[in-house]
C-alpha cells in the first residue's frame, strides 16, 4: 500500500513541475507579445531559466534586486561604451579586469557572472557599431525580465513546489583542485583576443559568434567535455522545431494557433526537461533555441533555413575557437594542483 502511495507522489510532482514551467513560459511569451515588447521571446527564455528543473520560487525582494542588478550591470556596460572610443586602452584594461574576476570569483553563481560578462563586453561593442542599440537592448531585457519574474511568482503560487527529501548515500569522488588564479589567467587569454578582434574590426555579422564565445569561454574545462557537441546538437534540434513552427504559422497565421503551437511544442520540451534523464540539458538548450530562432525569423528578412544555418555556423566557429584556445593555453599554464604542490 505504501509502495503505491510513493509511486503516485513522484508523477504528481513531475506533472506539477511540467505544468508550472509550461504555463509560465508560454504566459510570459504571450504577455510580452500582446504588449508589443521588442523580442518577446526573451521573456520566455528568462521564464524558462527561472522555472527550470531544480529552481525554487524567488521572492519579491529578490525579484526587485534582480531587476536592479540587471539595470546596474547594463549601465556599467553602457558607461564603458561611452568611453571606449576616446579611451580605448583604459577601457580594454577595465574589460580585462572584468574578464579576470568573472573567472576568479567562483563563489558568485555562474549565471550572474555570465550575465555580467556578456553585458560588460557586449554593450560597449554595440556602442561602437550603433550607439542607440545598446540602450534599446538594455531596456528590452529589463522589461522582459520583469515580465518573466512576475509570471514566475504566479506560477509558483498556483503550482507550489513540494520538497521531498531523499537520503541517498553519496559515493566518494576524487576531487580535482585548481589554481583559481591560473584559471582566471587562462580565461583572460582566451577571451581577450576575441574582444580585441571584435572591438577593432567590428564585424557586425558575427555578433552571435561573440556571444557564444563568451558563453562557452566561461567554462575553462570545456576542452575536456562534450559540451560543444551537445550545444551544436541542441541548437540543431531547437532550430528545426523553430523552422517547423514558423512554417506552420505561415499556413495558419492566427493568434489562437500561435498559442496552441507554443503550448504543444512547449509541452514536448518541458516533459523531457523534467524527465530526469541525462539528455535534460540538451532539451533545455533546444527549448531556448526554439524561442531564439522564432524571434530571429520574425524580426529579419531572411528565411528560416538561412537563420538556423547561420546560427549553427556561428556556434561552430565559437566552439572551435574556444576549445583550441583552451587546449593550447592550458598546455603552457596547467591550472591543476598536483600532489607535490599541496602543503
Amino acid at each position: 500500500m505504501l509502495d503505491k502511495v510513493n509511486l503516485n507522489i513522484k508523477p504528481s510532482m513531475q506533472t506539477r513541475a511540467i505544468i508550472r514551467c509550461l504555463l509560465g513560459v508560454v504566459s510570459a511569451l504571450l504577455i510580452a507579445t500582446v504588449n508589443n515588447i521588442l523580442l518577446p521571446q526573451i521573456s520566455a527564455i528568462f521564464a524558462l531559466m527561472l522555472l527550470d528543473k531544480g529552481k525554487n520560487a524567488i521572492g519579491i525582494k529578490k525579484s526587485i534586486a534582480a531587476i536592479l542588478g540587471l539595470f546596474i550591470l547594463g549601465l556599467f556596460g553602457l558607461l564603458l561604451g561611452g568611453f571606449v572610443q576616446d579611451y580605448a586602452i583604459e577601457t580594454l584594461l577595465i574589460l580585462g579586469l572584468a574578464i579576470f574576476w568573472s573567472f576568479r570569483l567562483v563563489k558568485i553563481p555562474e549565471p550572474i557572472r555570465l550575465l555580467f560578462l556578456i553585458l560588460t563586453l557586449l554593450l560597449p561593442f554595440l556602442s561602437l557599431t550603433a550607439e542607440p542599440l545598446g540602450d534599446l537592448i538594455l531596456m528590452d531585457m529589463i522589461i522582459n525580465l520583469a515580465i518573466a519574474l512576475g509570471v514566475t511568482q504566479l506560477a509558483f503560487m498556483f503550482f507550489p513546489e513540494t520538497s521531498v527529501s531523499e537520503k541517498t548515500p553519496k559515493e566518494k569522488e576524487d576531487v580535482v583542485t585548481y589554481h583559481l588564479d591560473k584559471i582566471a589567467i587562462n580565461g583572460l587569454m582566451v577571451l581577450l583576443p576575441a574582444v580585441l578582434y571584435f572591438y577593432f574590426f567590428r564585424p557586425n555579422a558575427l555578433v552571435l559568434t561573440f556571444v557564444f564565445i563568451l558563453i562557452l569561454g566561461l567554462d575553462p574545462m570545456i576542452y575536456k567535455s562534450k559540451k560543444g557537441l551537445a550545444l551544436i546538437l541542441a541548437n540543431v534540434f531547437g532550430g528545426v522545431c523553430g523552422i517547423i513552427a514558423y512554417n506552420l504559422l505561415t499556413i495558419t497565421p492566427t493568434f489562437f494557433f500561435y498559442i496552441f503551437l507554443n503550448l504543444a511544442i512547449g509541452l514536448y520540451f518541458t516533459y523531457h526537461i523534467f524527465s530526469g534523464k541525462k539528455t535534460v540539458p540538451i532539451y533545455t538548450i533546444a527549448f531556448r533555441t526554439f524561442f531564439l530562432v522564432m524571434g530571429l525569423i520574425s524580426s529579419s528578412s531572411t528565411s528560416a533555413g538561412e537563420t538556423i544555418v547561420e546560427r549553427l555556423f556561428y556556434i561552430g566557429m565559437a566552439v572551435v575557437y574556444v576549445v583550441l584556445a583552451y587546449k593550447i593555453i592550458t598546455y603552457f599554464n596547467d591550472p591543476r594542483v598536483y600532489e607535490n604542490e599541496m602543503v
